[in-house]
């Protein structure tokens, strides 16, 4: 009878380590379902990534890097996530952007003589791999020309000067010579000047001022002037 209830002691107990067991195993499995797996080449979506995102701006027409422009990383709420200017060298952002996340490379405020480039979405690799990011910056186009409103030609001989209207100084001077006259990357987008004339060519009087604003899509911006030519009427009479 000892015997008996000994074996059946010993049966019972391990009915009970095997249901603790195989509930725990359950759980684990549970767990498991529960978290994100990890991206098959390396880093866990999710996680912040330990790589490299560089960010650039260069010009559109040189190619060369644009010091000055004020950058900003948003995130997918619409948070800023890192600010700075930039400088001759890219800007490393490191161990800060979320990997497999999406972001915007957006542009704040250009340097002058530049406009503000459209934003950039880029997503933080999950590899392993370095984010490049660039933008290209286009800059300011304006053509100053100089007519005779008489014969619809261009003039030569104009002194011609381009206002900044907060200083009341001029920014540019010069004596035109028969052609246009274009500013590339000099003056600021969205800004307004002042055209105005010094002196005028022999035959034609001053023109009046000629307020402008320079784009700031990178549109090329004309500026007309014309002079009216001088007029005088002689006459001879008799004693």
């Amino acid at each position: 009878m000892k015997n008996v209830m000994k074996k059946l002691v010993k049966s019972r107990l391990f009915a009970v380590v095997l249901a603790i067991v195989l509930i725990a195993s359950v759980a684990t499995v549970a767990m498991a379902a529960e978290e994100e797996p990890a991206d098959s080449k390396g880093v866990e979506k999710g996680t912040y990534d330990t790589n490299y995102t560089v960010t650039t701006v260069k010009s559109v027409k040189s190619g060369s890097v644009v010091v000055g422009a004020v950058l900003q990383i948003i995130d997918s709420k619409g948070a800023v996530v890192e600010e700075w200017t930039t400088t001759k060298d890219d800007h490393v952002i490191k161990s800060k952007l979320v990997a497999g996340a999406k972001y915007t490379l957006h542009e704040k405020s250009a340097p002058k003589g530049y406009v503000v480039a459209a934003d950039v979405p880029f997503t933080v690799s999950t590899d392993g791999s370095i984010n490049e990011v660039e933008m290209k910056d286009d800059w300011t186009k304006v053509t100053v020309a100089k007519y005779s409103n008489a014969t619809m030609k261009l003039l030569a001989g104009s002194t011609l000067q381009v206002i900044d209207p907060e200083t009341n100084e001029a920014v540019y001077e010069w004596t035109t010579d028969g052609t246009a006259t274009r500013f590339e990357g000099f003056l600021e987008a969205g800004k307004e000047y002042i055209l105005r004339e010094t002196k005028a060519p022999a035959g034609h009087t001053v023109a009046a001022d000629v307020v402008f604003t320079v784009s700031t899509d990178g549109k090329e911006d004309t500026v007309n002037m014309y002079d009216t030519p001088t007029t005088v009427s002689i006459r001879k009479v008799a004693k």
